[in-house]
């Protein structure tokens, strides 16, 4: 029965050691998660920007076309 309790103890000596490296690797990849975050959320105001200036273009060539009696009633 000692062996099992020394090779448990062994497993989780090494299994607490391994640990440290895994909360270092999840702390890098919250740190790249949140900076893909800020990039995404900055391209969404980013598209709704150009499209609220496209609507703006296409009301003027709009216009345009019905000044120059362009467009198609």
């Amino acid at each position: 029965m000692s062996d099992t309790a020394e090779l448990t103890f062994e497993l989780l000596k090494r299994l607490h050691a391994e640990f440290g490296e895994f909360r270092r690797d999840l702390a890098s990849v919250k740190m790249r998660l949140s900076s893909v975050e800020q990039h995404q959320a900055t391209m969404a105001v980013d598209i709704a920007r150009i499209n609220a200036e496209l609507d703006e273009i296409r009301g003027d060539v709009a216009l345009i076309k019905r000044r120059l009696d362009l467009a198609e009633a």
